[in-house]
C-alpha cells in the first residue's frame, strides 16, 4: 500500500524523458543524536540540477516524514517493498558548486536503519535526466550526550551588495541569504565573478568564495494577458462569479472560456482567476477545445482511471501534446509555467495542423536567456502569434506561473487565430 505526502506543489519539470545512464553517486544521511531525523544529501551529481528522485530501502516504513528543500517535494512509502521514494524539485538549482544536492530532512521511527539505495535520478534545467543505478550509502549519527563533537569548519563566504536595494547575509555553514528591500528585486548574483541563477538562497559555499549581489527596482507590472474585448464582452457576464468583476481585464476572456465550455469554475460561485493553472487543468481545456475525443486509459500511475482529467491526459499523451515528468508519472497537480504552457499550446497547434511557419524572436526580451532550451521555439511562436507579449519591463518570465485568468485570455486569442 502506498501513501503520498505532498507539500507546496510548484515544479519546473515538464515533459522530461529520463535517460538510462549508468553512473555512480552517493547518498548521505546525517542523523541527529536520537537517530530519528536526518539531513539528506545526494552527492557527485554535478551542478545545475533542478529535480531529484531517490529510492531507499529501510527497515521500518512507519511514521516516515519528509521535508524537502525545493518548491515541490513529496514522499512515497511502499510498505510491502520496504521502500521510501523522495521527490524534490525547484525553480532554482538545488545543487551546490561541489555537486551536492540538498534534498531536505527525513524523519523516521527510532531504531530504523537505511540499508540500500536502489536508484536515483536527477534533472537539469533542460529536463535532461540522469539516472544513477549505483548509489553509495553513507549514514552518520551525531555523538550521544557527553561526547565532544568534532570542530565545525567555518565556511562563511565574503559577501557584499553592489549599490543599494537589499541585504545579504552569510552563515558559517556556507549558506548565503539574499533579501531584497520593498520595491526591489534581485538583478544579478556573482559567485567568484561568475553569474549564477537568481535565487534568494545559496548553499554549499566556502570561506574562499566571494558573492556580490546587485538589486534593481521592481517595474510596474502591467497584466500581459489583457484581451482586446469590445465593451459588450467586458460588461456582460455569462456566469455570475463573485471573483470576476465586469471591469476586470480578464472578464471577457472568462466569459468566452466558460460560455464555450472550455473552463468551469473552481466552485459554483468562484472562477479562481489568480489560481495557478495545473497540468491537468490545461490538458483538460485543450481536450475540450479538440471536441473531447475518446482515448484509452493513460499509462501513468498518478492518473487514476476515474479521475476527471484521465481522458484528457490520455488524449494529450497519445498525440504528443504532453509527456510525463517521468516514464510512469504525469504530475497532474503541478502548476504550469509560462514556457511550459507555450510549449503545450505549440504542440497542440502542430497536432491540429494550424501552427504554421513562425519567425518569432525573443531577442527583445531581457530574460530571453532564461527560456529553457526545449521551449525556445514554442515561446518564439507564441510571441509571433500574439499569444504572449511579456509581463512588463521587457521580460517574458518563462518560469513564472500561469494563472487561470491568463490562460483563459491566451486561449481566447488562440481560438481567434484558428478562425
Amino acid at each position: 500500500m502506498k501513501r503520498w505526502i505532498k507539500r507546496g506543489i510548484c515544479a519546473l519539470t515538464l515533459g522530461a524523458m529520463l535517460s538510462a545512464n549508468v553512473l555512480a553517486a552517493e547518498l548521505s544521511l546525517s542523523f541527529d543524536k536520537q537517530g530519528t531525523t536526518a539531513a539528506v544529501e545526494l552527492r557527485d551529481v554535478g551542478t545545475d540540477r533542478y529535480a531529484a528522485e531517490v529510492t531507499i530501502n529501510i527497515t521500518n516504513v512507519q511514521t516516515v516524514q519528509f521535508q524537502g528543500k525545493g518548491d515541490t517535494y513529496a514522499v512515497t512509502v511502499d510498505s510491502a517493498a520496504g521502500t521510501v521514494t523522495l521527490y524534490v524539485a525547484s525553480r532554482t538549482p538545488l545543487t551546490a558548486a561541489d555537486g551536492t544536492l540538498d534534498l531536505g530532512t527525513l524523519t523516521v521511527a527510532a531504531g530504523t536503519q537505511v540499508t540500500t539505495v536502489p536508484e536515483a535520478t536527477v534533472l537539469d534545467r533542460f529536463l535532461n535526466g540522469t539516472k544513477y543505478d549505483t548509489v553509495a550509502l553513507s549514514v552518520m549519527q551525531a555523538p550521544a550526550g557527553g561526547t565532544s563533537s568534532p570542530a565545525v569548519e567555518d565556511r562563511t563566504p565574503t559577501v557584499s551588495v553592489n549599490g543599494t536595494g537589499g541585504k545579504i547575509n552569510a552563515a558559517s555553514d556556507g549558506t548565503v541569504t539574499i533579501t531584497p528591500d520593498a520595491g526591489y528585486r534581485i538583478a544579478k548574483i556573482l559567485v567568484n565573478g561568475r553569474e549564477v541563477a537568481l535565487t534568494t538562497r545559496l548553499t554549499g559555499l566556502k570561506a574562499t568564495d566571494t558573492v556580490v549581489v546587485t538589486f534593481e527596482r521592481e517595474p510596474e507590472v502591467v497584466p500581459e494577458e489583457t484581451p482586446e474585448e469590445t465593451p459588450e464582452e467586458n460588461t456582460v457576464q455569462v456566469h455570475a462569479f463573485t471573483d470576476v468583476g465586469p471591469n476586470d481585464w480578464y472578464a471577457g476572456a472568462v466569459n468566452y472560456a466558460v460560455s464555450n465550455g472550455l473552463f468551469l469554475g473552481i466552485s459554483e460561485t468562484e472562477f479562481g482567476p489568480n489560481v495557478s493553472m495545473s497540468r491537468a487543468m490545461l490538458v483538460t481545456v485543450l481536450h475540450r477545445m479538440a471536441g473531447a475525443p475518446n482515448e484509452s486509459a493513460a499509462n501513468f500511475v498518478d492518473v487514476p482511471a476515474d479521475a476527471w482529467y484521465a481522458q484528457a491526459v490520455a488524449w494529450a499523451a497519445a498525440n504528443g501534446i504532453v509527456q510525463g515528468v517521468s516514464d510512469s508519472r504525469f504530475a497532474p497537480n503541478v502548476p504550469v509555467t509560462r514556457e511550459q504552457m507555450a510549449t503545450i499550446l505549440y504542440r497542440y497547434a502542430n497536432h491540429a495542423g494550424v501552427a504554421g511557419e513562425s519567425s518569432g524572436s525573443l531577442d527583445g526580451f531581457r530574460d530571453a536567456s532564461a527560456v529553457s532550451g526545449y521551449a525556445v521555439q514554442a515561446m518564439g511562436w507564441a510571441v509571433d502569434r500574439g499569444l504572449i507579449s511579456g509581463v512588463g519591463d521587457q521580460r517574458l518570465s518563462p518560469g513564472g506561473s500561469a494563472t487561470r485568468a491568463q490562460v483563459a485570455a491566451i486561449l481566447q486569442r488562440f481560438a481567434k487565430n484558428l478562425q
